[in-house]
């Protein structure tokens, strides 16, 4: 028998028990009012919390009971308020308040079976040997929660808090910022079996930029609590971790530099060459990047790239068809000046 418990407070309407009429084997419980709620949770432990109410009591319930962090949890919330939204832990999902009875049993029916599944368990305090970024890639891939995501998905935006670290496993992910005049600026580009999200060492860090797909794709995350924990416990990955960021600073400056100073062509083969790898794969299928969002990679406009790229084809570097580029000559590519 399955316990589920739904808090609303007073001024918000009562689910609908008729709503959940596909459930079975399930007990159910309303409280609408949190310190009932607070009593409630001291003598009794639901096997999914759904949560209707300000996110000011939601901290204070989980300060008060954290036990809720093994708790498959769902949010009902506004669509005004998913900006904005941040899971406590890898077993919080959220339902816009705009849903159907079907979307309600769908959520409640993943996060029971994903309360009964062998899950990764958060990190714990008994020491794990992680001592540089390879062995963390490791470890996020083994224990961390897989995420699937579609085309264009917003993984998360720009000023908003951060709740994970990302491994991509397979895909394409793009971050990006916007400048004062509403152009969106591509500040990188992560592929297979890189980190995504590292912008500090708090828990819950600000994020700098917006990251979205570019294709579906696969990652596998940790909380930021937890890599906290690791950090704590493997001061070798901490200064991997401080030798990584130098060396990216490091990179970032060559590319600021040839942005300022070398030419369209330059910019063009540069951003070609970080692709070699796909790019001189005979089986490689062509760019899931548009013609655009290369361009500004590059830091020139589409139609200056394009027009390199059609130079670059008549000098027998490399070759265009559709959407497909490949490098015919990868030591000429990187002599031009």
């Amino acid at each position: 028998m399955k316990y589920i418990v739904f808090f609303s407070e007073k001024d918000l309407s009562p689910l609908k028990v008729d709503e959940l009429s596909e459930l079975k084997d399930y007990e159910f419980e309303q409280i609408n009012s949190f310190k009932k709620l607070r009593s409630f949770l001291n003598t009794k432990k639901p096997d999914l919390l759904i949560w209707r109410g300000s996110t000011t009591c939601f901290s204070k319930i989980f300060k008060s009971n954290p036990e809720l962090y093994k708790t498959p949890i769902l949010s009902i919330i506004t669509r005004s308020d998913l900006g904005t939204w941040q899971p406590q832990h890898s077993k919080h999902r959220y339902l816009l308040r705009a849903y159907s009875s079907a979307d309600l049993v769908d959520k409640i029916e993943t996060l029971l079976n994903l309360k009964e599944a062998k899950i990764p368990k958060p990190y714990s305090t008994q020491k794990i040997t992680i001592p540089d970024i390879e062995s963390l890639k490791n470890y996020i891939r083994a224990k961390g929660e897989e995420v699937f995501w579609e085309k264009n998905k917003v993984v998360f935006k720009e000023n908003r808090h951060s709740s994970f670290i990302y491994l991509i496993n397979k895909g394409l992910v793009k971050t990006s910022r916007m400048d004062q005049l509403g152009k969106e600026l591509i500040t990188g580009i992560y592929r297979k079996n890189e980190i995504l999200g590292l912008y500090g060492f708090h828990q819950k860090p600000i994020c700098p930029e917006t990251a979205s797909t570019l294709e579906a794709s696969t990652v596998h995350r940790i909380l930021y609590r937890d890599f906290n924990e690791i950090l704590k416990e493997n001061p070798e990955l901490s200064l991997d971790l401080a030798q990584h960021l130098t060396d990216t600073v490091l990179r970032l400056k060559s590319q600021l530099l040839d942005m300022a100073y070398a030419s369209v062509l330059k910019k063009t083969s540069n951003t070609i060459l970080q692709f070699a790898d796909d790019l001189e794969n005979p089986d490689f299928q062509g760019f899931k990047i548009s013609r655009t969002d290369l361009a500004s990679i590059a830091g020139i406009s589409p139609e200056s790239f394009i027009r390199s790229l059609s130079c670059l084809k008549k000098e027998g570097i490399i070759s265009i068809k559709g959407k497909k580029i490949n490098i015919l000559n990868s030591e000429r590519l990187q002599d031009i000046t």
